[in-house]
């Protein structure tokens, strides 16, 4: 039986297959404040439970994001700090 989710899961076409294979899969995952190494193994160890943790528990990558995108800290947290 093959596995529901191969390497090609969500990749549709063969553009997309190549796109990913060959460009984007070894490429630094910038939603996670953490070098590329320690996100390579992290990624491999996280098991996500539920919607939840998807949803709410991920906040701080956004914030992560924000830093990376040099947002401004009033425009993330309002005028609160």
């Amino acid at each position: 039986m093959t596995p529901f989710m191969t390497e090609d899961f969500l990749l549709d076409t063969e553009f997309a297959r190549r796109l990913y294979h060959d460009y984007a899969k070894d490429r630094a995952d910038f939603r996670l404040p953490l070098p590329f190494a320690a996100a390579g193994r992290l990624r491999k160890t996280i098991v996500l439970k539920n919607l939840y943790d998807i949803w709410f528990e991920g906040r701080s990558l956004q914030m992560a994001r924000y830093a990376y995108q040099r947002v401004a800290e009033r425009l993330c947290t309002g005028d609160a700090f």
